[in-house]
């Protein structure tokens, strides 16, 4: 692999899972027979030697399936850094999640995972704020989300957070 290819590759966010670097499949497919296997493939920066057969009875979509998947180069929306959205990812989210086929992934894998997180502290705040009878525990746990909520600006009114206890 050429210095080049290893700069590139270095510039993607590293996926748990799958790493940062197109994913081989020793697939024969060429860019025309990928911007072929689906709609949106041939508006994509794809690496047709990544292609994996997609199974189309187990996915959700109304006119047309994707034949294959290949790997995808992709700039997150949110941190604006590039990322590669893997064949294996999409087969996982077409045909095991049964997102719909044309459903798109638009943040990396570590926006993702923080968004998450928001939406997982935003619950437990809510549950936690609503308590009547909140332990001492539960009640430092409080503050210390709303005092990270504070932080990150969505509660504008410190004392909000100062009122916990």
């Amino acid at each position: 692999m050429s210095k080049k290819l290893k700069t590139k590759y270095r510039e993607y966010v590293d996926h748990p899972r799958y790493g940062r670097k197109p994913i081989y499949s020793g697939s024969k497919m060429t860019a025309e027979m990928a911007a072929d296997a689906h709609w949106s493939f041939d508006k994509e920066n794809v690496f047709p030697e990544t292609a994996i057969p997609a199974n189309t009875d187990k996915q959700n979509y109304s006119i047309f399936p994707r034949k294959f998947y290949v790997d995808i180069e992709r700039c997150c929306t949110q941190c604006k850094r590039w990322f590669i959205f893997f064949s294996v990812e999409q087969r996982f989210w077409f045909e095991e999640l049964g997102f719909y086929v044309d459903a798109d992934c638009t943040k990396c894998i570590d926006c993702r995972k923080n968004d998450q997180n928001f939406k997982l502290m935003q619950k437990r705040y809510q549950v936690l704020n609503v308590k009547s009878d909140r332990n001492a525990k539960e009640t430092s746990e409080l503050k210390k989300i709303a005092l990270e909520l504070f932080q990150l600006g969505y509660i504008k009114d410190k004392t909000k957070v100062d009122r916990i206890g």
